[in-house]
């Protein structure tokens, strides 16, 4: 619940430094470079030795979360959270499909009636008659493509972790991820280096607090979920609660927009409302795959 919480906040955290000007690459490299360090504490927790070609595996999923970061990222620079989070919630559900592709498993009849209810909480987030379509059929499409990358992340680290450890397999997975986020390097510098006032001088640079922010609680929140998957073994558990993300993202941007309210601006009941009803609806879509995948 508190990474689920954390994640919702750090999206609306990073979606302010991105409308204050902070570029997406600096973006990208902020929350990416903090999460890879955060997570080399790992190597100070002991564990099994492995063969070393086993590390191909957290090597992949580090390369694929990177992926998924991208996704995420513009996602959120497409539309507002309310729409992007619960969608990247429809991961659970994408995990469900490849588990059924690669492994041929069957998929259970109550499985399908999550993915209708999936089907109909995404209409009622998405739907917007009088607003920006074009925005928010951007922010559908790269939701869905992050928590379709991210579902892939979760089966290859649920077949690698076993071979090689949580311990080692988590800090070279995001170590992974942020040496490969030094590619965005070269276009932070040629901008105003994490500055989020292009108005500012050159040698008045500074980091800009939104995006350390942001970048600081979302590598904590994947801190939380991924070590309460990968040293308690509660994959089912964490992910049910995990989901809790959908629900937050909502109040969240109702509570910005109460706010926004008070000072004069329009309050959107209808739309908030609706999507309020369609994230409960994905969260329950989630929640019935996990549990029959219990039984």
């Amino acid at each position: 619940m508190v990474a689920g919480f954390g994640y919702a906040l750090g999206v609306v955290v990073i979606r302010r430094s991105l409308m204050q000007g902070v570029s997406g690459a600096s973006v990208n490299l902020a929350c990416n470079a903090v999460m890879a360090l955060l997570f080399q504490l790992f190597w100070f927790v002991p564990s099994h030795s492995f063969p070393w070609r086993e590390v191909m595996w957290p090597l992949l999923c580090g390369a694929i979360f990177f992926l998924g970061q991208i996704l995420t990222f513009r996602a959120i620079a497409a539309g507002d959270v309310s729409v992007s989070t619960p969608l990247m919630g429809t991961k659970v559900l994408f995990v469900a499909l490849f588990t059924v592709l690669i492994a041929r498993t069957p998929l259970p009849g109550s499985w399908w009636w999550a993915c209708l209810m999936a089907s109909s909480g995404i209409a009622l987030i998405s739907y917007d008659r009088h607003g920006p379509h074009h925005g928010i059929r951007e922010a559908i499409l790269w939701s869905l493509a992050a928590a379709a990358v991210f579902a892939m992340t979760d089966l290859f680290v649920q077949l690698g972790v076993p071979k090689v450890g949580y311990p080692r397999f988590a800090p070279i997975m995001f170590g992974t991820m942020g040496v490969l986020s030094l590619s965005y390097l070269p276009a932070v510098l040629r901008t105003t280096t994490f500055n989020a006032h292009p108005g500012a001088s050159s040698s008045g640079k500074r980091i800009d607090p939104w995006l350390m922010a942001g970048a600081m609680v979302l590598a904590f929140q994947s801190l939380a979920m991924y070590s309460a998957i990968g040293l308690y073994g509660s994959a089912t558990l964490t992910n049910i609660l995990y989901g809790s993300r959908c629900l937050w993202s909502v109040l969240l941007a109702w509570l910005l927009a109460v706010l926004h309210h008070r000072q004069g601006g329009v309050f959107p009941h209808r739309i908030m409302g609706r999507r309020l009803i369609g994230a409960i609806l994905l969260v329950s879509a989630m929640a019935l795959v996990l549990a029959s995948s219990r039984r």
